[in-house]
């Protein structure tokens, strides 16, 4: 347990600073360098390293509402450190190898060993971060030459971590035919384009009668697995996320519980929204739903403001899956 906020640590010959110990958000290990300039959108981390999704463009308050919040949470707040509220590398590391140790699944224990050597790389990487903004706080607004020096140095660690990283991830092109990953990238632009166009979506909890609580889908990252695009992540109203990878779909309720559904096992099925039932059920909750998407074996069903994109994104699954 992290009692104190920061501690003073030694960067160098006759220089020490002080070092915090709040989590560094960044997003090592999720993109490159050259990537945050053609996406130039933000990377948001959500609970875990490795974990999160790529802010998409959006006129919905609501989704800037969302991305407020999961930003506000970023901020170090001393009741969060010591409440083990924040990401920690070491944390996720026992908590991956625990369900290392336990699981009988092949694939589980496949993305977790990547998942294990990423967050190992990715620790280091963290603790030089902290120990560069401690350098920077140091040095404050005076140029000092030597303070400088030592913070080159240890970008360049990091320039090495990175293609350490790079190695230890699990890339799904590696994963998969090539015939089968172009499908897979023809799913994720299709998908991509829902996410754009689609302002609302909607989660019904087939559990509550008439319950339909507004969710949000986006391009994300799950325990640092690597995609040219990122993965396909789908939200549902009761705290669960569906990624997308070439061949199975994973249902996460968090970085190390989830399960691994071979995605040609699964049914997606999209429909228009009759006008009678829109007028009828549906618009005194969620007004201009236009079509609905349901796959039968999870029980869920989303609905949408628009149409002939979902109807794309589900004919890109069906196109992926005749590749399996």
């Amino acid at each position: 347990m992290k009692i104190f906020p920061f501690k003073y640590k030694k960067v160098a010959d006759d220089l020490h600073v002080r070092v915090s110990n709040h989590f560094f958000y960044s997003d090592f290990g999720v993109r490159d360098a050259s990537e945050v300039r053609h996406y130039g959108r933000r990377y948001i981390c959500e609970e875990t390293p490795g974990t999160g999704f790529i802010e998409h463009e959006s006129e919905s308050h609501s989704y800037h509402e969302f991305v407020r919040k999961h930003m506000s949470v970023q901020r170090p707040k001393y009741k969060n450190l010591l409440l083990e509220k924040e990401p920690d590398y070491s944390r996720e590391l026992q908590r991956a190898n625990e369900l290392m140790r336990t699981t009988d699944d092949p694939r589980k224990r496949e993305l977790m060993e990547c998942y294990t050597n990423a967050l190992t790389v990715g620790r280091l990487e963290e603790d030089i971060q902290r120990m560069i903004r401690g350098v920077k706080d140091k040095m404050g607004h005076h140029h000092n030459k030597y303070m400088v020096s030592i913070i080159s140095h240890y970008k360049h660690k990091i320039s090495q971590l990175e293609r350490d990283m790079t190695s230890v991830e699990y890339h799904v092109k590696n994963h998969c035919s090539a015939e089968t990953y172009a499908a897979y990238e023809a799913m994720s632009e299709a998908f991509s384009k829902m996410v754009m166009r689609c302002r609302r979506v909607w989660h019904h909890n087939e559990s509550v009668s008439g319950h339909f609580a507004q969710v949000f889908f986006d391009m994300g990252i799950f325990d640092f697995i690597r995609a040219d695009g990122f993965l396909p992540l789908m939200r549902d109203s009761l705290g669960n996320r569906y990624y997308f990878l070439p061949d199975v779909l994973i249902a996460a309720r968090s970085s190390v519980d989830f399960d691994i559904i071979p995605l040609k096992t699964l049914t997606i099925v999209c429909q228009e929204t009759a006008i009678e039932e829109t007028t009828e059920l549906l618009s005194s909750r969620i007004g201009d739903a236009a079509c609905m998407m349901l796959i039968p074996e999870l029980s869920l069903t989303f609905y949408f403001n628009h149409a002939h994109v979902v109807v794309d994104f589900v004919q890109a699954v069906n196109e992926l899956k005749k590749t399996l």
